[in-house]
Order: C-alpha cells, then sequence, then structure tokens
C-alpha cells in the first residue's frame, strides 16, 4: 500500500524559523550552562541552589529542540514533530524559564552576590560594612553579578524562542484543526481469471451472495409445433 500524504507541511519559511530558533535556543542553554559550571567551579563561591534549578531547565530543553530539530531535517516536507506535542512542552520552557529568571533575580545573583561567597568580609556580627570589604571580595562579586546577568540575558532570549516555537505551534495546530477530513478508501481487487470457486468479474476475497433462481420456461420441439393443428383447422 501506497504511503498517505501528511496531512499538513509546513512552508519553507517556516521550518526554516523553527529550526533557526531550535538552534538559537541551543546556544543559549549552552552557553548559560558554561557560566554556571564556571561559577560552581569558583572558590568561595557556593551556587548549588540555583544550579540544582538550572539544572533541569537546562536538560530538558535541551534534550527537547535537538530532537526537533532532528526531526525536521529528517522527515519528509520537514514536518519536524507533531505541532500538539510542540505546544505542550514549549509552553512549559519558556514559562520554566521565566520563573528561573524570575528566581535569579530575586536570590541576589545579580545585585546582591556577596550572598553566595563564603567567608565574606564585609559582614561584621551580620551586619553589613562595605569598608570592611577586601578586593579580592569585591572584586569576586562584581564577577557573580555580572556572570549572573548574563545568564539572566540568555535566559531571557531561551524564553523569547520557547514563546516564539510555541506560538508556531499554535498557529500549525489552528491550521491542522481547520484542514477537511480526507477519507481513504482501498478500490476492491478485482481477478481477471477464475480464482478457486470465484468467476470472472467477482471481487476476489469476498464471498458472493448466491444467484436469484430465475423461472425457465421450456419451448417443444419443432417437430411438435408442426404436428400441432392450428385453431382454424382445429374448427
Amino acid at each position: 500500500m501506497d504511503k498517505l500524504p501528511p496531512k499538513y507541511v509546513s512552508s519553507a519559511t517556516t521550518w526554516r524559523s523553527k529550526l533557526a530558533l531550535r538552534t538559537a535556543s541551543a546556544l543559549f542553554l549552552i552557553i548559560i550552562a558554561a557560566i554556571g559550571g564556571s561559577l560552581a567551579n569558583t572558590p568561595r563561591v557556593d551556587v548549588l541552589g540555583i544550579m540544582l534549578i538550572l539544572a533541569p531547565g537546562l536538560i530538558a530543553p535541551f534534550i527537547w529542540d535537538i530532537a526537533e530539530g532532528i526531526c525536521i531535517l529528517c522527515r519528509g516536507g520537514h514536518r519536524g514533530i507533531h505541532p500538539g506535542a510542540i505546544v505542550a512542552i514549549d509552553l512549559l520552557c519558556w514559562l520554566g524559564w521565566v520563573v528561573i529568571v524570575f528566581f535569579m533575580c530575586v536570590s541576589g545573583l545579580i545585585t546582591r552576590a556577596r550572598y553566595f561567597i563564603d567567608d565574606y568580609s564585609g559582614y561584621d556580627d551580620y551586619q553589613y560594612d562595605t569598608s570592611k570589604v577586601t578586593p579580592e571580595d569585591a572584586q569576586l562579586e562584581q564577577s557573580i553579578e555580572a556572570k549572573g546577568r548574563v545568564m539572566a540575558a540568555f535566559g531571557c532570549l531561551t524564553v523569547v524562542a520557547h514563546f516564539m516555537l510555541f506560538v508556531i505551534g499554535c498557529r500549525e495546530t489552528n491550521i491542522r484543526s481547520r484542514m477537511p477530513q480526507t477519507v481513504y478508501v482501498m478500490q476492491p481487487i478485482y481477478s481477471t481469471e477464475a480464482v478457486g470457486p470465484y468467476q470472472l468479474g467477482q471481487v476476489v476475497g469476498q464471498p458472493q451472495p448466491p444467484m436469484p433462481q430465475m423461472p425457465v420456461f421450456l419451448q417443444p420441439p419443432p417437430s411438435q409445433l408442426a404436428a400441432r393443428p392450428s385453431p382454424a383447422q382445429a374448427g
């Protein structure tokens, strides 16, 4: 049986836009992961809580972007994954990154990085005193805040990328739902020769109903017709 044509195929502009957004999102996630890793490896910097929150936001969207990109490149018509799945998963991705960026802002990673420095010199009996901050701690604090801002910026770009993919998925889902339903019917196969109990012209693979019995009228032979007198002669 021939393969049925796809119900909907994205235009060249659409699938290229989706592929570009997937590639950009994956690059953003790689950059965020690299900066987060450099913070985690910095001495006296404790960002374990932030990294635990970042981990699912980095791993799940990255795998999703790679899977969708492979499907766009390999499937016929560059169809990618079903738009219904794109709507659901990309919705979770951009909403999740909104939460992550908000947490990075309110946690102090961008404006109060001293909270993440062990044995910070600016505290005296839990009171913050800028005059006691050592140059080393001040430089470390500025470095953390700068990296935090870069991570938040790329997080916002990730939100934008997945939001645009979510919108494209909604549009394609709407197009698919509005398309008329197509019903494919297999044509019956007729045999050109007698096959088993079936005769010429009968459908192969289906039992045939019995033929109706028609009355048969027998005509007498011509010799009897000639010997039988006509009505005029009989009179």
